[in-house]
């Protein structure tokens, strides 16, 4: 019996102990998970700190004055240390990275948990980017220049290059990338390109196929290199009309034939029918233009892009997508002025659907005396009539009369960036904002 109660003492013995080790387990698991909770909530309460951070800086660069944000704002906006928030205290660092802002934030808890966000930010608007390369690009329907044309720059074709006389000049060199394709009677003051050179003077050097029947009847002061490979195509500049088309759709549309005021404003805006720029207008380009119709200028009017725009520039298009052989032309007439916001990169570029080949009924015309954009007619013939200027120049063909001049620069026409409005405020680049470890 005393064997048996001695037994029964030990069991019960053992069950306790084993239930105070459970419940011990128990107690201390529930204490890991609340203090794990804490940790996850601090934790929480720090990133969420630090998230309005970022908030707060990207308020501080779109704000007018300093008040509640350190006493710098807008584009100088330097960021602030220990700001208050939610019982905690953010620190925010700005960083240029080219036009942009890199923003980091440290976000901490009141329980000292620390986490750190970052993200850029920008003010840059959607661009288009079409690369101008050379003072004139010509596609496979090639170039004309007539006495006395004058481009200061480069000339690139994929047609035949051919000149009224050695009186039409190119200041750069000429490439034409047809097989069996020729420079024909042209002043080159640098090199000349071409399966053929013909009846030309070439300043420096002659690229050539055979001698000396493909050099006949052309001075040239450097070397000749016969047996030169024809020069390798070039694509004409690759520009969205899609883009263009609904960036200034974005801004509403006019319908019917427009005519619009001295001194007033247009863009971004489509205009279902022509766009007529009246003798002695003056237009602010305020936005991307979509003419499904034709655009005609008169006499001693001007196109200005807003000074807003700073270093962007913008497009005027004339498209009419259902039909490109008759509408859709351009015609800039006698003492036009088109210019950029005032900012050397900045220009305003003409471009033209219509896929007229003709030179006496060109898809764009640009008469004496005006000057100061980019013309392009993506698939028909550019004229640049007596006197008339650009800064640069690209067709399917190119017709240059007499005393016109392209002048090139190409520290205002590389790295353009194309925008359908002018720059706006700054937001948050989209897939910049992480969380740093």
């Amino acid at each position: 019996m005393r064997a048996n109660r001695g037994f029964a003492l030990v069991s019960t013995t053992l069950i306790l102990a084993l239930l105070f080790a459970f419940t011990m387990i128990f107690v201390d698991s529930a204490l890991s998970s609340r203090r794990a909770a804490r940790v996850y909530q601090s934790g929480l309460s720090a990133l969420q700190i630090a998230e309005a951070g970022i908030n707060h800086a990207l308020a501080c660069l779109n704000a007018t004055s300093g008040t509640n944000c350190g006493g710098t704002y807008g584009s100088s906006y330097a960021g602030q240390t220990d700001v208050t928030f939610g019982g905690g205290k953010f620190t925010l660092t700005l960083a240029a990275s080219g036009s942009d802002k890199e923003i980091t934030s440290v976000g901490t808890a009141a329980s000292s948990a620390v986490a750190t966000v970052k993200a850029a930010a920008t003010i840059d608007p959607p661009t288009d980017e079409p690369a101008f390369n050379y003072a004139l690009q010509a596609g496979n329907d090639g170039a004309h220049l007539e006495n006395n044309a004058e481009i200061k720059g480069t000339l690139y074709s994929g047609g035949n290059v051919e000149c009224t006389s050695t009186n039409a000049r190119i200041d750069g060199d000429v490439y034409v990338s047809l097989a069996g394709g020729k420079i024909d009677a042209c002043r080159v003051k640098f090199n000349g390109h071409a399966d053929k050179i013909l009846n030309s003077e070439i300043d420096v050097d002659a690229y050539y196929v055979n001698d000396p029947a493909d050099i006949a009847g052309t001075d040239v002061d450097g070397t000749k290199h016969p047996g030169s490979a024809t020069p390798a195509a070039q694509a004409l500049p690759t520009v969205s009309l899609d883009f263009w088309r609904q960036t200034a759709e974005d801004g509403g549309t006019i319908t019917g034939d427009y005519a619009p005021a001295d001194n007033s404003s247009l863009g971004p805006k489509k205009i279902i029918g022509n766009l007529t720029l009246g003798q002695n207008v003056d237009l602010t380009v305020t936005g991307a233009i979509w003419v499904v119709g034709d655009i005609i200028t008169e006499n001693n009017s001007s196109l200005t892009l807003d000074s807003a725009f700073g270093a962007y520039s913008t497009a005027i298009l004339a498209d009419d997508p259902a039909n490109t052989a008759t509408k859709g032309k351009i015609t800039i007439v006698n003492n036009t002025a088109i210019s950029g916001s005032g900012n050397s990169k900045s220009h305003i570029m003409l471009i033209t659907s219509n896929t007229s080949l003709s030179d006496t009924n060109p898809a764009l015309s640009v008469a004496n005396n005006a000057s100061g954009a980019i013309f392009y007619a993506i698939d028909g013939t550019l004229r640049l009539q007596n006197n008339g200027g650009a800064k640069s120049m690209a067709a399917k063909r190119l017709f240059i009369d007499q005393n016109a001049e392209v002048e090139y620069k190409a520290s205002e026409l590389s790295d353009l960036n194309f925008s359908g409005g002018p720059p706006g405020s700054w937001k948050i680049k989209e897939g910049s904002w992480r969380e740093a470890k």
